[in-house]
């Protein structure tokens, strides 16, 4: 999915509630960040705990997959 950071919120909780793959958790600068695994790319979901608000959905960054595991998740 080539748009997905184009994609309102509401599709972009669908999406990943329907075709995502759940990877790990990190604390990251303040948040709790999810990774996600769907086809061909990654989603990272950054979850701010003092305020219980998701504060962004997007395409990872695929130079911050190392944070997520010591194994190597890149292609």
């Amino acid at each position: 999915m080539k748009n997905f950071d184009a994609l309102p919120y509401e599709e972009k909780i669908y999406t990943l509630v329907m075709n995502c793959s759940f990877i790990n958790s990190i604390n990251y600068y303040n948040q709790k960040v999810d990774l996600y695994h769907m086809g061909d790319f990654f989603i990272e979901v950054f979850y701010h705990p003092v305020t219980f608000k998701i504060d962004q959905i997007c395409t990872a960054d695929r130079s911050r997959l190392h944070l997520y595991s010591p194994v190597n998740i890149d292609d």
